[in-house]
């Protein structure tokens, strides 16, 4: 196999990647350019869903064996003002040893590189130990339908999923699941100019925050994964009117939680607020229902056989030993958890250029993970 040729290979399908816009709900023209990459790489089979999701599989020496599945998205988030960016943000340049533009960190690069693993091995005359599935899917960047679709209809059993979300080459073993909560305090409304006729629920609210900031810290807090946190977002109130005061007036929560339930997020609330909140309810249900299930993203315990053994063949490829660490942001991955399946994450890029504007991605960074990716899929 010629690496220098599989490496410029790799590297000009992330600038068409990143040339190729998909918004959430857009995916349709990213999604063709991958399966017309894997059918020009000669996969064994390649597919579309009826969602938009597309899917490569590379057969296996064993093809009884559980599959090794690679995870990436299609979507990306808005680029923003183009004015903040060095370079256009469709146009995948390439600057200072750095591929740059929206999506090359978050999630085209760590795409490219994941499809360019399993050419590699058909480029090689090699055949994976189990069948390789490469599933890139849709709207990640606002829920995960995508993701949750492939979850409910595979049609084969799975020994590992790898996410392509950026890690830095190292290896992240899970992150912090998410909650989010409205939390609504009633009042009174009444005219403006005589405000104490009525209720303004805004007071409440405000002593509730304040209390919030200077609470939060008493969240439970996971070794790996780092403490519960909460922001407050949205808030919203019943009027539009510049002269009333409002009835009611709600404040959105948004939780990080790593070692937290349903039920111990809502007695914080209660014992946070000076005055009890009319109410409390979730935005969405979380993957997992039970109220006092405890709420993780996803986690895999460092010592688990099967981490010991993807690290010990990623950092074999790569000629290091990949830090174990965890992701800051959520992934596809919380997806998978109520299922058990076990999943890593594992890709080039900084967490830190996801969605920001200038995003860009190491091209060492790249080859590095490339390599890593050849060893894991060749001897898992």
């Amino acid at each position: 196999m010629n690496w220098s040729k599989l490496w410029e290979d790799c590297v000009r399908f992330a600038q068409r990647l990143i040339q190729t816009p998909s918004m959430p709900f857009a995916e349709a023209a990213i999604g063709e350019l991958v399966a017309d990459e894997l059918g020009a790489l000669e996969m064994d089979e390649v597919w579309r869903d009826e969602i938009g999701n597309v899917y490569g599989r590379l057969y296996g020496k064993d093809r009884s064996l559980p599959a090794l599945v690679l995870n990436t998205h299609l979507d990306h988030v808005d680029p923003g003002d183009p004015t903040l960016w060095p370079v256009p943000p469709y146009a995948g340049e390439i600057v200072n040893g750095r591929l740059v533009g929206r999506g090359a960190a978050d999630i085209k690069g760590p795409l490219a590189v994941q499809v360019y693993s399993m050419a590699a091995l058909r480029r090689a005359g090699l055949r994976p130990r189990r069948d390789v599935v490469f599933t890139g899917v849709v709207q990640e960047e606002i829920g995960g339908a995508g993701a949750r679709h492939w979850v409910t209809h595979k049609a084969y059993d799975v020994a590992l999923v790898v996410l392509g979300e950026p890690s830095a080459n190292e290896i992240a073993l899970g992150h912090r699941g998410i909650v989010q909560m409205w939390v609504q305090f009633n009042g009174r409304s009444a005219h403006a100019s005589v405000p104490h006729t009525g209720k303004n629920p805004n007071y409440p609210l405000a002593a509730f925050l304040t209390n919030l900031a200077a609470t939060q810290h008493t969240l439970s807090a996971h070794l790996l994964l780092g403490p519960t946190t909460v922001a407050p977002t949205l808030l919203e109130v019943d009027t539009k009117s510049t002269n009333v005061t409002p009835a009611w007036a709600r404040v959105l929560l948004d939780f990080r939680t790593a070692s937290e339930s349903v039920r111990s997020l809502q007695a914080f609330i209660q014992q946070t607020a000076p005055h009890p909140p009319a109410q409390i309810e979730l935005a969405w249900e979380p993957d997992v229902p039970d109220p006092d299930a405890t709420i993780t993203g996803f986690y895999m315990p460092p010592e688990s056989e099967v981490v010991q053994r993807a690290r010990a063949l990623i950092g074999a490829g790569m000629g290091r030993e990949p830090a174990l660490t965890s992701y800051q942001f959520a992934t596809d991955g919380r997806h998978f958890t109520p299922y058990h399946i076990p999943m890593i994450g594992y890709a080039p890029g900084e967490e830190s250029q996801a969605h920001t504007a200038g995003e860009s991605i190491s091209l060492a960074q790249m080859e590095e993970s490339l390599r890593g990716y050849v060893a894991l899929l060749r001897d898992f």
